[in-house]
């Protein structure tokens, strides 16, 4: 669920009002900013987000070098894992996820009137969301052993969870830019349905055997793939989210209320 964060932060960049960022190019005007010491600040946030998530899933931020979210792309992705119950690698390989347009945001808490620092917490619920790719994979599910290489289909029902980011304030050519120093996810999962071929080559019967496990026991195996994928999560959301925030000041992406 790399691509939730990164649909809600392509949202934050665009929150800000013909933002001139540093290469020179200028964002279109989408929606006044949510002025970060007003009261009613995360009711604000929480309805920004909520326009303007639809739109960037589908056309993305061109000047911000963002393409469509929905499908969102990931290239490549390393899990290693271990527990008593399962073990091993995977490698995942041109992912495609789906659904991420359907996101909507329950709730946002935020600590955002001292300038020099930011904590936001956005709680969203997606009703599905498919994941699909290629996969290679050694390693055990239990008693069965696992070593073969196909493509994958996840379907994920009632996803909610929770999206959190930290981080201080960095100076750059006399503009103040947020740097994300922590980010982090939680998520639940109503159920699942796991399609993969070849999970154990030369063997369909064996195979079928890993699936049939794999989809009767999916919410153990989630729990224990949970805190490798949480930790891979930080690796890889945190410098495209970077990305946005060091290019657009801070008082353009939340702008203290002058009044």
């Amino acid at each position: 669920m790399h691509a939730a964060a990164v649909l809600l932060l392509v949202a934050f960049a665009a929150i800000a009002k013909a933002a001139i960022i540093r290469n020179g190019a200028e964002l279109p005007t989408y929606t006044d900013p949510c002025k970060r010491n007003d009261k009613d600040f995360n009711g604000c946030l929480k309805k920004t987000l909520q326009y303007l998530i639809p739109k960037f899933s589908k056309e993305g931020i061109p000047e911000l070098n963002v393409t469509s979210l929905d499908p969102f792309y990931l290239n490549e992705y390393l899990m290693h894992f271990e527990s008593p119950q399962l073990e091993g690698k995977a490698l995942f390989k041109d992912v495609y996820d789906y659904g991420l347009g359907s996101i909507k945001i329950v709730d946002v808490r935020s600590i955002i009137e001292d300038p020099e620092k930011l904590e936001l917490e956005v709680d969203f619920y997606m009703p599905k969301v498919i994941s699909n790719g290629k996969f290679k994979g050694e390693g055990r599910i239990g008693q069965i052993p696992i070593m073969g290489k196909g493509v994958f289909n996840v379907t994920s029902y009632d996803v909610t969870g929770s999206w959190l980011l930290r981080g201080n304030a960095i100076e750059v050519d006399g503009q103040r830019y947020m740097r994300i120093k922590d980010v982090g996810m939680k998520l639940d999962i109503g159920d699942m349905k796991i399609y993969a071929t070849n999970m154990i080559n030369g063997s369909p019967e064996l195979s079928q055997m890993a699936l049939t496990f794999a989809n009767q026991f999916w919410r153990v195996i989630f729990q224990i793939m949970m805190p490798y994928a949480e930790e891979g999560f930080e690796k890889i959301t945190r410098p495209i989210l970077n990305q946005v925030f060091l290019e657009v000041p801070y008082d353009q992406l939340f702008p203290p209320n002058r009044k």
